[in-house]
C-alpha cells in the first residue's frame, strides 16, 4: 500500500519508477534494465506517474551473462551473511544503493567479495506502489 507498509513487512528492495507511453516502464536508476512489457505482466503505471517497484530478497538471484530476467541490474558484491540456513548478500549498484539477496545455504551463490555481479528478477514477484 505504501512504501512504509512495504519496509515495515520485513527486508525488501525498492526500486523507482515511472509510467511512460504505451504503458512501459523507466526507471533512472543506472544499469536497472526493464526487459518485459509490463503492461501484460500486470505491472503499470500512467504515463508520467511515478511509483515504486518493490521485491523481496529471496526472489532476486545471481544471474549469469547468459540468463534473462524481467528486471535486472549490475553491482558489486559488498558482503555477505550466514543467517542460519540463508546466506543473505548485498550488492552495490552503481548510483550507490544497497540491493540484499537472500539465498538458501544449500542453494548459495560462490562469487567472491568485491566481484561484478548481474541480478535479475520477474514480474511475477514484483509489486508496484504507486506515489500519491
Amino acid at each position: 500500500v505504501s512504501k512504509f507498509v512495504a519496509e515495515f513487512m520485513g527486508e525488501v528492495n525498492l526500486f523507482e519508477i515511472i509510467g511512460r507511453k504505451s504503458g512501459k516502464l523507466e526507471s533512472e536508476t543506472p544499469n536497472f534494465e526493464i526487459n518485459c512489457d509490463a503492461k501484460k505482466v500486470g505491472l503499470m503505471l500512467n504515463t508520467g506517474d511515478t511509483g515504486v517497484l518493490v521485491v523481496r530478497p529471496e526472489y532476486i538471484r545471481f544471474l549469469s551473462s547468459s540468463e534473462k530476467a524481467d528486471f535486472t541490474m549490475k553491482g558489486v558484491l559488498r558482503t555477505s551473511y550466514a543467517l542460519g540456513s540463508r546466506t543473505q548478500y548485498e550488492v552495490e549498484t552503481d548510483s550507490g544503493e544497497i540491493i540484499t539477496v537472500e539465498k538458501l545455504r544449500e542453494d548459495r551463490f560462490s562469487g567472491v567479495e568485491g566481484s561484478t555481479v548481474r541480478l535479475g528478477f520477474d514480474a511475477l514477484n514484483a509489486h508496484i506502489i504507486r506515489a500519491k
